[in-house]
């Protein structure tokens, strides 16, 4: 076997081994209470998914009180926001608009959407596009031009900042291999809600983000009585 067969095979090798440290911990999470309207968005029999900011989390749940998978992200490195350019991320509510990538090699490589290529290190960027792409369609006044901005959940290249520190340009990025396994369990139309408690949105200024005594993470409404907690 020639060195330029064994790169490719280390590459993915190492990007494997990268990942299973991406994992983020298991957790429960109920929704009590709330408005009308947030009740319909967090539709128990559905799946949804939750991104936490501030801790850089992505979840998966479904049903009363469950969360099928939890994620390392990275977020937008200049924070949280809704302006053309401002490289920041979106919040608020939002849907899976499209899903790209069927059936494609977790280091396949996109630009506008459209496969380019495979990963190849040593013509990286920082800001790679790999493996599965779900497009994001704003739901609310402040954030309907997410999809004119390409604000997209998406894997990365850049693995060993995922958890840590917000980096990306305004996407939500994912280990290449996990959100193959997130993609698989979702479809366009899929509920997602990206909050940030250190820069909330107008309808957020009562909300609070504690940890209660029994090592339960809250986020609750407490203008419309909405509470979301999650625990390890």
């Amino acid at each position: 076997m020639t060195m330029q067969n064994i790169k490719p095979l280390l590459q993915t090798l190492t990007l494997i081994l990268l990942s299973s440290l991406c994992q983020a911990p298991k957790a429960q999470m109920q929704i009590i209470g709330g408005s009308k309207a947030q009740r319909q968005f967090f539709n128990l029999s559905q799946e949804k998914i939750y991104i936490d900011v501030e801790t850089q989390t992505l979840y998966l749940t479904t049903g009363y009180n469950t969360v099928i998978s939890s994620y390392k992200i990275s977020t937008g490195r200049t924070g949280t926001g809704e302006g053309h350019g401002s490289y920041k991320t979106p919040r608020g509510q939002f849907e899976i608009y499209s899903k790209v990538g069927d059936n494609q090699d977790p280091m396949s490589k996109y630009k506008a959407r459209v496969k380019v290529g495979t990963y190849d290190p040593a013509h990286a960027r920082f800001d790679n596009i790999l493996s599965r792409i779900l497009t994001l369609e704003g739901k609310q006044e402040h954030n309907k031009n997410t999809r004119q901005r390409c604000v997209y959940i998406h894997g990365t290249s850049a693995i060993d900042r995922l958890g840590k520190k917000p980096c990306s340009m305004g996407c939500v990025r994912m280990c290449p291999y996990q959100i193959i396994d997130l993609y698989k369990q979702v479809d366009s139309g899929t509920a997602v809600y990206i909050h940030d408690s250190n820069n909330k949105l107008p309808w957020e200024s009562k909300a609070t983000v504690h940890i209660d005594a029994d090592g339960n993470v809250l986020f609750s409404q407490r203008r419309d009585k909405l509470e979301i907690s999650y625990a390890a």
